[in-house]
């Protein structure tokens, strides 16, 4: 990838549906080289999209789903083996290998507590391969993938991206039956055209178009632009646990979260209370990213780290060994709780 493929890959991840005409004067590249470049980027599987439903911060409580992580230790050598036995499952959403006493740690969701528990304890603990797990409940996302950002463009390139006109501003206060059919329609591809869901769900290009435009903005919808992190240079993934006391959970976790180098942050229920994942572009960068943080909050202990060398799934996405995408699985989980994205 060179500046042109990440000021793309930058511009779709701040507005996912932006004309090639549009991007062309942002971006100053001819709209045709704009998407043969997404062409290429998508098919050579570096990278990738998604939409996803959330449950509305007003909705009913029981509608809302649970987010879980879980650590997963492997017999050895079974790591693959196991990999390849829980990756098709739609509940697990992302997979990611580690270092340490854990093989995987995977982000489970459900619509229940006792829905996850059921799954790790019947279905999980019982791969081939599996020697232990242990099971973090979420509580609060501060960031995770979808607010993460490249960082390449100018501020001006970024203004003009969020000052392009938005047709969702009439979106219901909550989805429609229509309006999740075509989530479902862009799972796997957020720039997928309009004719094509149209032609799937049996509704007008029109009706399609018009409800794309609402769930773009919309409080019950995300997307995001995600790419082979290691593959473009991103070479060092860490996972750090803290124990903040819980009145700083929300200073701390929203500190966090303004860090460049964080992709994911969450509290959850444990004595380690609250996670981060940060990328980075050298291991080397780590020492001094750990000191900056530990100025900021000095009440935050951390208590591990690990080492993520390699995701296999994200969000639906399985991922080749080396990075890159292989296949969507459409995610099977009750739409995703309110807390799955950035707080103010």
């Amino acid at each position: 990838m060179d500046d042109v493929d990440f000021a793309l890959v930058n511009a779709l991840q701040i507005s996912p549906r932006a004309g090639w005409s549009q991007l062309e004067t942002i971006i100053g590249v001819d709209a045709t080289t704009l998407s043969r470049r997404w062409s290429r980027l998508v098919d050579s599987g570096l990278v990738w999209s998604s939409c996803f439903a959330v449950t509305p911060p007003e909705g009913p409580r029981r509608s809302r789903g649970v987010i879980a992580l879980v650590e997963v230790s492997c017999v050895a050598g079974e790591r693959e083996n196991v990999l390849d036995r829980i990756a098709p499952t739609p509940s697990v959403l992302t997979i990611e290998c580690t270092s340490g006493s854990r093989e995987l740690i995977l982000t489970l969701s459900f619509r229940s507590v006792a829905e996850v528990d059921q799954y790790v304890a019947t279905e999980l603990a019982t791969v081939p391969g599996v020697l232990a797990t242990r099971t973090h409940f979420s509580r609060t996302f501060f960031k995770e993938g979808t607010s993460w950002r490249l960082g390449v463009l100018s501020q001006s390139q970024i203004r003009a991206l969020n000052a392009l006109p938005a047709s969702g501003i009439d979106a219901p206060a909550r989805p429609t039956p229509l309006h999740e059919q075509v989530i479902n329609g862009l799972a796997g591809d957020v720039r997928r055209s309009a004719t094509s869901i149209a032609d799937e769900i049996g509704k007008s290009v029109a009706t399609v178009t018009r409800a794309i435009g609402q769930l773009l903005y919309a409080p019950w919808a995300r997307t995001r632009v995600d790419l082979a992190h290691n593959v473009v240079g991103y070479n060092a993934t860490v996972m750090v646990w803290f124990s903040v006391p819980h009145h700083q959970l929300e200073t701390v976790g929203a500190g966090l979260a303004m860090l460049p180098e964080t992709r994911m942050c969450c509290s959850v229920v444990n004595s380690a209370n609250l996670t981060a994942v940060l990328w980075m572009r050298d291991l080397l960068e780590f020492d001094a990213l750990e000191a900056k943080i530990a100025r900021a909050f000095p009440t935050a202990q951390i208590e591990d780290r690990w080492m993520l060398p390699r995701f296999a799934k994200r969000l639906g996405h399985i991922l080749s060994p080396t990075g890159r995408h292989a296949k969507f699985v459409l995610p099977n989980p009750p739409a995703l709780p309110s807390n799955w994205h950035d707080l103010p």
